[in-house]
């Protein structure tokens, strides 16, 4: 029985007997401990990066896809997406479905480092594009000017003939109501010189028949007057010798 209890004792002593161990085992592993608490700022600044890294080809990726729409679309609407890609990216997540989405939980402001490399990037890649779209820009610009300059001498010297004709047409008209306005004139010069002979000659000719009429009015009245007086006569001498007219007269 005693060897029994003293083997007990020895194995329970050998059960206990690591459990320093395991004490010294927890105290080695505290420095790891502290060390992986100390190696937390290097994880966050490499989640940082790595946040950082995200954001700089996310937005490379926003810009590739404006210069593509670029090339597609007009010029410049284009270059207006890529100088303004930033706000109109809620448009960008509505109409397409592969437009990258605006984070609604950001994250905490990039290194200086990285967001210096990240808009310094997006600046080169924006310059690029806008560089090339500038110069189209300008040479578009260019032509317009010279098919503006050649329509505006083009219409000034259509409108300058337009003028000298217009002038022509305008003498001609001019004298052709001159001539007509003088003949009219002429015409009534003469009608009024021959009304006014017609006139004179009808007063004339009224004047003549009164003078011709006055005459034969007084011709007709002597003759009626010697012709009473003559009854008169005969009729004071039939009275004084008392004889009665004869049927036959004697006129």
């Amino acid at each position: 029985m005693s060897q029994d209890r003293d083997g007990h004792d020895r194995d329970r002593d050998r059960d206990e007997s690591p459990s320093p161990m395991m004490m010294r085992d927890i105290h080695a592993l505290t420095p790891p401990i502290s060390g992986h608490r100390s190696s937390s700022p290097s994880m966050t600044s490499s989640s940082n990066s790595t946040e950082n890294f995200t954001t700089i080809s996310r937005e490379f990726n926003a810009l590739v896809l404006a210069g593509s729409r670029m090339r597609t679309q007009n010029q410049e609407s284009g270059s207006n997406n890529l100088t303004r890609i930033r706000e109109h990216e809620n448009l960008n997540e509505e109409n397409n479905p592969l437009a990258i989405v605006l984070d609604r939980n950001p994250l905490p402001p990039p290194q200086r480092s990285g967001s210096d490399s990240s808009s310094g990037g997006g600046t080169v890649v924006g310059a690029m594009n806008g560089g090339g779209v500038s110069i189209e820009r300008v040479k578009k610009e260019e032509i317009e000017s010279k098919i503006n300059a050649w329509q505006n001498g083009k219409i000034a010297k259509i409108n300058n003939r337009f003028k000298r004709k217009d002038a022509v047409i305008n003498g001609w008209e001019g004298e052709k109501i001159d001539k007509a306005t003088s003949w009219m004139k002429k015409v009534e010069r003469k009608i009024e010189e021959k009304r006014a002979k017609a006139l004179e000659k009808m007063q004339n000719d009224i004047a003549k028949a009164h003078r011709k009429a006055e005459e034969k009015r007084a011709t007709s009245e002597g003759k009626r007057g010697t012709k009473v007086a003559k009854v008169v006569e005969v009729a004071n001498f039939m009275k004084a010798m008392v004889r009665p007219p004869s049927k036959y007269s004697f006129f």
